[in-house]
């Protein structure tokens, strides 16, 4: 599918975890022929293309696939699940992952912490590697999954350093096992479960910032009554036009933007201007629609439907917020950008610098994945 006209095109995006990855995609779709510029929100999980007529949008798709994310076109008219359900969605999934891996990460914490490791019983040790395991490679399973996939594009973010610094903590510890040196699986336990409690709790509040939105969209009426033909009728408030006419009495919310033609009364503009005291309106004058009618009946005549209402308008205002980068982030990004490859790096020298100064393999290994996890 191509486009049609110079206009801003909207993806929703999903495999993102970190500023990198927004970088990333923004730094692939701005590549691509025909597009001028691309703007990646992580906290939107949106995508938006400005791009000149002609472009074929299964480019860009297969451009984001190639690196490991998944973008979807946005169709106008057509239904799109909410951003607020998309990470109540997510909400569920990180809490049953952190919920889960607490479960056995606390007794194999518990064991390590309480319980003598000497080499006379090797049953605790055995008990921890048990109960570690499933957390690694069970509950931190999306970890290993995206590192892998960025691995398959030759790069790397977030998760890539998760992955590395448990699984080089987890396999030391076999190692150590067999070789009677001391053992720390409980350390991949506690990261990956840390990290997946601070993914649940990201995601629920991301959740909620987006409800806000939701809930603004809620304000407005869902119903209107229109004179057609000089009889009231009741139409659904999406299937106004310009020109109806809404009969608005007491107490109702006005259904869409308009023109007072007959009446006059006191308009409840609290949820637009924050103001509490009601606003005088006679004929002549201008209403919004989700405001409230506070005493008269008046006829209002529809101006403005649809994504041209002022409240449909800061809704827009709110969203192109979220897509869009204030100038330090864009230094932000930058700085995302080149993190995992020096913090990768860095732990390679802390490794090689602790072997060179002839320090047991064990802390050199221990020195290297601090780097790692602390990066995380």
């Amino acid at each position: 599918m191509a486009t049609t006209r110079e206009e801003p095109l909207v993806f929703d995006v999903e495999g993102m975890t970190c500023a990198s990855c927004a970088l990333r995609i923004e730094r692939v779709l701005g590549k691509q022929e025909g597009v001028e510029s691309a703007v990646v929100s992580l906290a939107g999980k949106e995508a938006r293309v400005t791009a000149a007529p002609g472009v074929d949008l299964t480019v860009l798709t297969d451009a984001a696939a190639k690196i490991g994310y998944t973008l979807t076109p946005v169709v106008a008219g057509e239904e799109r699940e909410s951003l607020a359900d998309r990470y109540d969605e997510e909400t569920r999934y990180q809490g049953r992952m952190a919920l889960g891996a607490a479960l056995f990460t606390i007794p194999a914490f518990l064991i390590t912490m309480f319980w003598p490791m000497d080499h006379g019983s090797r049953w605790p040790e055995l008990a921890v590697w048990a109960l570690t395991t499933p957390v690694e490679f069970v509950f931190g399973w999306q970890f290993h999954r995206n590192a892998a996939i960025r691995l398959r594009g030759l790069t790397a973010n977030m998760d890539t350093l998760v992955s590395m610094g448990t699984l080089a903590a987890y396999g030391w510890s076999v190692y150590a096992f067999f070789a009677h040196e001391p053992v720390f699986f409980e350390t991949a336990a506690v990261i990956i479960s840390f990290l997946l409690l601070g993914r649940f709790f990201e995601a629920r509040s991301k959740g909620r910032a987006s409800a806000a939105i939701t809930r603004l969209l809620e304000l407005g009426a869902r119903e209107a009554r229109v004179l057609r033909d000089g009889v009231e009728v009741t139409v659904p408030a999406d299937a106004l036009v310009p020109g109806d006419r809404m009969v608005i009495r007491p107490g109702d919310k006005v259904p869409t933007d308009g023109k007072i033609v007959e009446g006059g009364s006191s308009f409840d503009e609290s949820m637009l201007t924050g103001e509490s005291a009601p606003v005088g309106k006679t004929v002549g004058d201008e209403v919004f629609g989700a405001t409230i009618n506070q005493f008269g009946l008046v006829v209002v005549e529809a101006t403005k439907v649809g994504r041209e209402t002022a409240l449909a308008q800061i809704v827009r205002l709110v969203e192109d917020a979220q897509a869009t980068k204030a100038p330090i982030q864009h230094l932000a990004d930058r700085v995302a950008g080149v993190f995992v490859p020096a913090v990768l790096l860095i732990a390679a020298v802390t490794l090689g610098a602790w072997l060179a100064t002839s320090a047991a393999l064990p802390d050199a290994v221990r020195a290297a994945v601090a780097v790692l996890i602390i990066a995380c």
